[in-house]
């Protein structure tokens, strides 16, 4: 919200407030200058109240951790002005009020007062409720920001980084293929041209459209799958609606198909890469099962942003709608990763 709608509800709130009490006074037969004072003090006391928390208790004391202060001088403010309001009513009573009054007994002073601090009471604690929330979500804001910041230059360096290294073992696979594949050597040059204007135009937008999205990550797992040995199974299966419209985070499921490749594969035993995306109007679902053989600790090659970004992008643009469930079976010899993402703002309507 900015300053002048907050300016606009502040001024629209209190001028009911001060207006409505007047209203239904006397049935229409006007207002009297002492009816007047009567019922505008309770409003305006309750109005200082308010802004003395808002503008200055809050901000200064009770949002800095000084609890002691800020409850402090709001009791003194707030018994004072309860004292204050009964006084000047009264004084209203005996200055413009000729008619015989009932006699106020002690019980009914300390009720009235009691109902002031109640009044007064409730008007602070909202003050500062709204105070409070309004820098939590500044605070918020500024977090989200810093974490998009932060995610966006971790993407940008997958980009940069995903260029070089995989550009050079890919020309190397294609080189060997001219050899005794010339077909498969110019396929694999086109996927490579389309995977690299995907890097380098495409997703340069916050989101891309889905069906681009995969036909990068079909390329890219075609032109990994080229220096995989014989004994590796690879299978990309993608079931999207055409006309698609459904739109998704750029290079946000890449990582997954690296780690397949990296943690799935062995040079000498049976191995296979099983990837299934789909999507349909209200989710969108990739789901990658590979045979398990991890990597030891000392085996840090890739160049993802990783499995722990992923989560990262995944929470901050999706955040709760989406579903991420992964792991090896009991065996251990196989190992999954199911991202569900569910986003109708961005799915076909």
């Amino acid at each position: 919200m900015n300053k002048k709608n907050e300016t606009l509800i502040h001024i629209a709130v209190w001028t009911v407030l001060l207006i409505s009490p007047q209203m239904f006074m006397n049935h229409g037969n006007g207002i009297s200058l002492h009816q007047f004072l009567f019922v505008s003090i309770v409003p305006l006391s309750i109005m200082v109240t308010f802004y003395a928390n808002y503008l200055w208790l809050a901000p200064r004391y009770f949002a800095i951790g000084n609890k002691k202060a800020f409850f402090t001088i709001n009791i003194i403010m707030i018994l004072l002005l309860g004292i204050a309001v009964h006084v000047w009513m009264d004084m209203a009573h005996t200055s413009f009020d000729k008619r015989p009054r009932p006699n106020n007994n002690d019980y009914m002073f300390i009720l009235m007062i009691l109902r002031n601090i109640f009044n007064l009471a409730v008007s602070a604690s909202i003050a500062t409720t709204i105070q409070l929330s309004k820098r939590w979500q500044a605070s918020e804001s500024a977090r989200r920001k810093a974490e998009a910041a932060r995610t966006n230059a971790e993407l940008k360096n997958l980009r940069s980084q995903i260029n070089p290294h995989f550009l050079l073992n890919t020309l190397n696979n294609i080189y060997a293929l001219t050899e005794f594949a010339p077909s498969k050597a110019q396929d694999a040059i086109l996927q490579l041209s389309e995977l690299l204007r995907h890097i380098l135009y495409d997703n340069q937008h916050e989101f891309v459209n889905l069906k681009s999205e995969v036909q990068f990550l079909s390329n890219y797992t075609n032109l990994t799958k080229i220096r995989q040995p014989a004994n590796v199974k690879v299978n990309f299966v993608a079931d999207i609606p055409e006309p698609c419209n459904i739109m998704i985070a750029p290079l946000i499921l890449i990582s997954l198909i690296e780690n397949a490749f990296k943690h799935g594969v062995s040079s000498v035993k049976p191995s296979y890469i099983n990837i299934n995306i789909e999507a349909d109007p209200k989710h969108i679902a990739c789901n990658i099962r590979n045979s398990n053989f991890p990597k030891g600790q000392k085996d840090r090659s890739g160049h993802g942003i990783g499995l722990k970004y992923v989560d990262d992008r995944l929470k901050l643009i999706y955040p709760g709608k989406f579903t991420w469930t992964k792991g090896t079976d009991a065996e251990e010899k196989e190992y999954s990763s199911k991202i569900i993402i569910y986003d109708t703002k961005l799915c076909n309507n």
